[in-house]
């Protein structure tokens, strides 16, 4: 019984949700990600259909761009989104469309291409 009332008191509130919610943020950071390196961190901003990464620092998200456009993937770098140039390590990525065979070979890609640096 002591049991039952902590899982019904558990789903009550709401604890279940925010475990699932998450659960699948992580996994959907793990599943864009995998390909890139280890120290490589990802967030999710609330209230979008974006990924933020953090590349190690020798990572230059501007030379990234350019090399990853070259290959048909166009990451957003990091510095657009600061007037004084911060985020040199960082880019967005869209993840608002459903994942296919395609995005895996595209992360494929650019996990490739930042392997490079």
């Amino acid at each position: 019984m002591p049991a039952q009332a902590a899982l019904a008191d558990y789903l009550q509130q709401g604890g279940c949700d925010r475990h699932l919610r998450k659960l699948r943020h992580a996994l959907e950071s793990q599943q864009a990600a995998r390909h890139f390196p280890a120290a490589t961190r990802v967030t999710r901003p609330i209230g979008g259909y974006f990924l933020w990464f953090e590349f190690p620092w020798r990572v230059d998200s501007l030379h990234l761009f350019q090399q990853a456009l070259a290959q048909g993937i166009s990451p957003a770098p990091g510095p657009i989104f600061s007037a004084t140039r911060r985020f040199e390590n960082c880019a967005r990525l869209n993840h608002g469309h459903p994942w296919d065979t395609r995005s895996e070979q595209a992360m494929a890609v650019l996990g490739r291409v930042i392997g490079a640096f």
